[in-house]
């Protein structure tokens, strides 16, 4: 069977993404997405970005299963810990929806970034030297546009 030329651009996408990253988690589950497009590649009717997005989305889920049949724990509880943390998979998630959305401009990103990493309305109107209401009334037109980009997800108000 011929792959189609929306699978290979988005086995491209991945692959790509992947040498940027040396995040395990990230290429275990970029691994997977490879795998699911292979599994069904004479399938033109989908975009690329559409199908990276859906074969990320699907190895998050089998990731989250396979950790709840299996939950990891230490291998030398002496030691320290090494590897990725669990408590940043959701960072790690709506970074990644952030950096591949293809609606949102380069400055979009970057302050929607900030936001996931903990910034607040009062330090990024001082970081871009604007007044703090029309900083909150930019969030709050940024958390509008992902939400309208990612309706399954649910967002932070």
């Amino acid at each position: 069977m011929k792959i189609s030329d929306e699978v290979v651009a988005a086995i491209d996408a991945l692959q790509t993404q992947a040498m940027r990253t040396s995040d395990v988690y990230q290429l275990d589950r970029i691994e997977r997405a490879i795998d699911e497009l292979l599994r069904n590649p004479g399938d033109d009717k989908t975009p690329a970005r559409h199908r990276v997005r859906s074969a990320l989305a699907h190895a998050y889920e089998l990731l989250q299963r396979r950790k709840e049949i299996a939950p990891q724990g230490e291998l030398c509880p002496e030691r320290e810990s090494v590897g990725y943390t669990e408590q940043g998979y959701h960072q790690v998630e709506l970074l990644e929806l952030i950096r591949v959305e293809p609606s949102f401009k380069h400055a979009d990103r970057v302050i929607l970034g900030y936001l996931v990493r903990g910034a607040d309305a009062v330090t990024l109107a001082e970081k871009y030297s604007v007044p703090v209401p029309r900083m909150r009334e930019r969030i709050s037109r940024l958390r509008c546009n992902a939400r309208k980009a990612w309706p399954d997800l649910a967002l932070a108000a």
